[in-house]
């Protein structure tokens, strides 16, 4: 956890709708922050994340809480499992999902390289994760080595969560955020660039997601627009990658969607 700030939606010690006791702050973003709390019934560690109060309001932003909050019904060790989306007395809207207590592959990858077998591990287990959120018809579309956390610190717990701007694949599903790119380009499928994500978009994602744990560092994705269109046109460099991983990387990362 990280230090409260005085501007902080919550307060340690704070009780949301009678039920979820506030720890602390697990981190902040531009929309709001995400917390770990105790439920006092029943004992249980959750994370809540909560809007601000000027998103909280915004029909666009309720509407992407509940499409995450719509991840309850895929059930799945390898995805986070949501509970419940809620609005405190003072309007304030959460969500609330299982706390996973674990380092992200970003976490480690920041402190060494990634052992291959590990990530060949991980891979499997996020694909696993991922089947089932495509199953449900949900584009996770901002797979990153930030949303895969190692439960316990174990590959083979490794955890997908952050579905924040999931888009909905069904017929006459309403896109979240809209049909425009979403995402981060350094591990962005081609396709995202111009605003379209389809399942195999995720899988491009995990490619770059392992490749960057591999090397240890985020994979440079172009400094201007242009740059980073022409750049995804190509394949991913994974010279000295060894096998089987570098197959795997080179494959699901295939510019080609039909590849």
């Amino acid at each position: 956890m990280i230090g409260p700030l005085p501007g902080d939606i919550f307060r340690q010690g704070q009780v949301l709708n009678h039920t979820y006791e506030i720890e602390g702050v697990l981190g902040r973003g531009g929309t709001g922050e995400v917390y770990r709390a105790r439920n006092q019934i029943s004992g249980r560690i959750v994370a809540i994340k909560a809007l601000n109060a000027q998103f909280s309001g915004n029909d666009d932003y309720i509407q992407l809480m509940r499409r995450e909050e719509q991840m309850r019904d895929v059930l799945n060790d390898a995805v986070v499992r949501y509970t419940e989306c809620s609005r405190t007395e003072q309007g304030h809207v959460f969500l609330v999902m299982d706390f996973i207590d674990g380092p992200s592959m970003n976490d480690v990858m920041m402190r060494r390289r990634m052992d291959p077998r590990e990530l060949m591990i991980i891979a499997h287990r996020v694909a696993e994760g991922l089947v089932a959120a495509h199953g449900r018809g949900i584009v996770h579309r901002d797979l990153s080595p930030d949303n895969v956390v190692l439960r316990d610190g174990a590959a083979e717990k490794a955890t997908i969560i952050d579905f924040g701007i999931a888009k909905d694949t069904s017929t006459g599903a309403k896109t979240i955020v809209g049909n425009e790119f979403a995402g981060k380009y350094e591990y962005a499928a081609p396709e995202q660039l111009e605003g379209r994500a389809e399942k195999r978009s995720d899988l491009y994602a995990l490619g770059a997601t392992l490749l960057a744990a591999y090397r240890g560092q985020v994979p440079f994705g172009g400094s201007t627009p242009g740059e980073i269109v022409r750049r995804k046109q190509s394949r991913l460099d994974t010279e000295g990658v060894p096998e089987p991983l570098k197959a795997l990387v080179d494959w699901l990362a295939a510019p080609a969607l039909a590849d």
